[in-house]
């Protein structure tokens, strides 16, 4: 060690000490009840100084020392903050220095995201009563502002908010903020303080985080949170390396928000890739921390048909994108190659899906695939995936997961590993549900037909948004509910009951099926065609198999094109007749929810066209002739039509 670096340890030491002694605790409580101008030398040295010397050091013994900080002053601070901060008025009015020390404390107890993990389960447990904490002095201050919040309270307010965003960081700790029911705490003050940005950015950073389907479906401003998110990542942007964590902060945030309809359709229309163009694009930005948000974002906005085509013909940004390709970052790398694929080879892949499919004959053959499971999974889940893997190669199945490969894993291995897979276990979690990723192989499984099973990975997980339209119709496995054997044992009892559904589909004559034997990649939909062009090319189908079950996906796109319902198209692309048998079923027992779903779908793919309650009244009855009509006995009841043919 050099001198110089003696002396920084030493400095740091001297530091650490003197923030974990007593007198820390009782000269912040003085200037918190004096409210002065200014810090005395010895106040600013150890209430400013060397705090922030700390937050800064990177050394190898950073966790060490965070956590005995942690140790020290967490219960001081919790009850401090509950004592002292009431949530009611009359408040006491923060002077900035006040603001200032109460950062630099934030920082040393907090900052998540400066890769301070939580390594004891003490700090864990203090964590948790300084959200509770948090949680009862913002619903005292909603309660005692109900209209307009005192001034005073705001530089509380905006701290608070800060602690709870660090803590949306942690896995374990968002369990627990969305078990104290901030939703709708966070909406009342939003109302109070709709003007503040700041505080609406906070808020919505950590809404981002604890909201569900449902919740962000109640938001009335999705237009001024997307204008609030671009605003202040372009201000981070031009801000430079002292505003790098709140752009990656932002972009981490935003990444999540963007699973939610309004938000992509609002970044579009506000034209908002234009931030995440620069991040992608300009070689000055964190390579994990802006490009590969950056890039997850504009993953996700491509599942609108015409953003996507716009990105496509951006030359300059395609090919960086195919160098990022090539990045040794291997998360990168696999986002990139999703991107290209999604931009330049999804059309490719149907038609080579198309060309593919068995013509019908009369004898019914099974193809055998080269695995028997592929596993589609968020690597937050990767421990409880593979204790499913470990079980599932004890008995002999051959599985596709990502994490086997020794080679970089790109997009196309992952396509490659669907279109040759029997099942696709859909691993269903909050963060699943987060990734474009993910959402990217779950529906192309879809579009392959491949058979889905969904298993569930976290505690009280329930699906929505686009990850509960598709697997609402399936049978869940729930791993997080039942012990590991009992859950396994369910899932294997679902794979034998596919298989023999098949053997019954496969026993059913083929010569009562009607099929069109002309060409059927005529039939594939380029998504850069009109409706117009697509009437004119797709070839007719003049009579559909008797059972919607039969039903090929050209059968499905020829019946929207010749009911006039081709503004379904985009909803139901990809789907055979039995997938669409499952959508008319839930539309049936759920219609004005189904309604809202499909109208959501369709605006995302046509920002110029919206599903009318005509159309979808009249979808459900042109095609309710197909639907077979059931033998009620019991749990085997059978379609009375697919058992005469």
């Amino acid at each position: 060690m050099t001198r110089k670096s003696k002396s920084f340890a030493l400095e740091i030491d001297r530091a650490v000490d003197q923030v974990c002694s007593p007198l820390y605790a009782q000269m912040f409580e003085t200037v918190f009840k004096k409210q002065p101008s200014h810090l005395s030398n010895e106040q600013r040295i150890l209430l400013t100084y060397y705090p922030n010397e700390i937050t800064w050091y990177q050394g190898n013994r950073r966790q060490e020392i965070i956590e005995r900080i942690r140790h020290t002053h967490l219960k001081w601070f919790n009850s401090w903050l509950g004592e002292h901060n009431t949530g009611r008025p009359s408040y006491v009015m923060w002077s900035p220095v006040m603001v200032d020390i109460m950062q630099h404390i934030t920082n040393l107890l907090f900052r998540i995201d400066l890769d301070d993990n939580i390594s004891s389960s003490d700090s864990r447990n203090e964590f948790r009563q300084v959200a509770n904490t948090i949680k009862y002095i913002l619903l005292s201050i909603n309660q005692s502002n109900p209209i307009a919040i005192d001034l005073a309270a705001i530089p509380l307010v905006q701290e608070l908010l800060l602690i709870l965003f660090y803590f949306t960081l942690d896995r374990e700790l968002v369990n627990h903020l969305k078990s104290l029911q901030l939703v709708d705490i966070m909406h009342r003050l939003l109302r109070t303080l709709s003007k503040h940005d700041e505080i609406n950015l906070q808020a919505h950073r950590i809404l981002a985080i604890i909201m569900n389907e449902a919740d962000i479906k109640q938001l009335q401003n999705s237009a001024r949170i997307t204008a609030i998110f671009i605003s202040f990542i372009n201000d981070a942007i031009n801000g430079g390396i002292p505003y790098e964590a709140r752009l990656h902060n932002s972009l981490r945030s935003l990444k999540v928000l963007t699973q939610h309809d309004q938000i992509r359709k609002e970044l579009i229309k506000q034209k908002g890739d234009s931030v995440f163009l620069r991040c992608v694009v300009e070689d000055q930005f964190n390579i994990l921390k802006a490009k590969l948000p950056s890039l997850a974002i504009l993953l996700t906005l491509a599942f609108n048909k015409d953003f996507a085509i716009s990105l496509r013909d951006n030359i300059t940004f395609m090919n960086h994108i195919r160098s990022l390709a090539l990045s040794s970052e291997r998360s990168l790398q696999l986002v990139a190659t999703a991107l290209i694929w999604k931009l330049e080879k999804n059309f490719e892949t149907t038609i080579k899906i198309v060309q593919e499919r068995a013509p019908p004959s009369s004898s019914w053959v099974k193809t055998k695939k080269q695995y028997d499971i592929m596993i589609s999974y968020s690597h937050s889940d990767k421990k409880l995936c593979h204790h499913i893997l470990d079980l599932l190669e004890k008995d002999q199945l051959r599985v596709w997961i990502d994490s086997r490969l020794i080679d970089d894993v790109t997009f196309d291995s992952v396509v490659e590993a669907i279109e040759n897979a029997e099942f696709v276990f859909i691993c269903m979690s909050d963060a699943y549900k987060q990734s474009p990723l993910c959402e990217l192989e779950a529906t192309y499984a879809v579009k392959c037909q491949c058979h889905i099973i969904p298993l569930v990975m976290t505690d009280n997980y329930k699906p929505d948004g686009w990850l509960g339209i598709l697997t609402s119709a399936l049978v869940n496995i729930d791993f997080s509910k039942l012990n590991l054997d009992k859950a396994y044992q369910e899932l294997k009892n679902q794979i034998n009951l596919i298989h023999s559904n098949d053997s019954y589909s496969a026993a059913a004559p083929q010569n009562q099926m009607y099929y069109n034997h002309s060409s059927q990649l005529d039939c594939v939909i380029p998504t850069t065609v009109s409706t117009k062009e697509i009437k004119k090319n797709v070839c007719s189908i003049v009579e559909y198999p008797y059972c919607i079950d039969m039903w090929t996906e050209d059968h499905v796109t020829s019946f929207l094109l010749a009911k006039e319902l081709d503004i379904l198209l985009p909803a139901f692309e990809g789907m055979n007749g039995r997938l669409l048998h499952n959508i008319y079923d839930m539309c049936i027992s759920s219609q004005q929810v189904m309604f809202s779903l499909l109208k959501e779908d369709v605006a995302r793919s046509q920002l110029t066209k919206t599903l009318s309650l005509k159309s979808y009244f009249s979808f459900l009855e042109e095609i309710k002739v197909y639907i077979p009509l059931k033998m009620c006995n019991g749990a085997n009841s059978t379609s009375v039509i697919c058992n005469l043919m």
